[in-house]
């Protein structure tokens, strides 16, 4: 009987541990996330990028995250009558959003590709449903 107890023990301790581990690492990612640099509709952006990767569903631009409102990999950006997704596109290339502005451009060889910002929003909030996303 002594013995069961000290396994429920054991497992009481661990489980706890394992709660207040997973809410601290859960707070840190949080925070991390809201103070990365936004792309957003105020804010203008203009980065030449040389290294692109989309590491636990954050966009990362030469290395520095950023908090990008639902952007990701999977992002559709229209080059003329056609989608290309975000990772399908070889660095490197110029990233450019102006302020006030819900366009995101990428330029690549003098050919420039378009993502409606707030459409991308929209469809990510929905939980990435919508019939008719373009």
């Amino acid at each position: 009987m002594k013995k069961n107890k000290t396994i429920l023990i054991i497992y009481v301790i661990v489980f706890c541990v394992g709660i207040c581990f997973a809410y601290i690492m859960l707070t840190r990612e949080i925070k991390k996330h809201k103070n990365a640099p936004v792309i957003d509709f105020a804010n203008g952006v203009d980065i030449e990028v040389k290294d692109i990767s989309f590491e636990r569903n954050g966009l990362f631009l030469n290395g520095k995250e950023y908090n990008a409102n639902g952007i990701s990999g999977y992002s559709k950006f229209h080059y003329k009558d056609s989608y290309l997704e975000l990772e399908s596109i070889n660095v490197p290339f110029i990233l450019r959003k102006q302020k006030q502005n819900d366009t995101l451009k990428i330029i690549k060889d003098e050919k420039e590709m378009y993502l409606l910002v707030s459409k991308e929003i929209e469809y990510r909030k929905n939980g990435g449903f919508e019939i008719n996303r373009y």
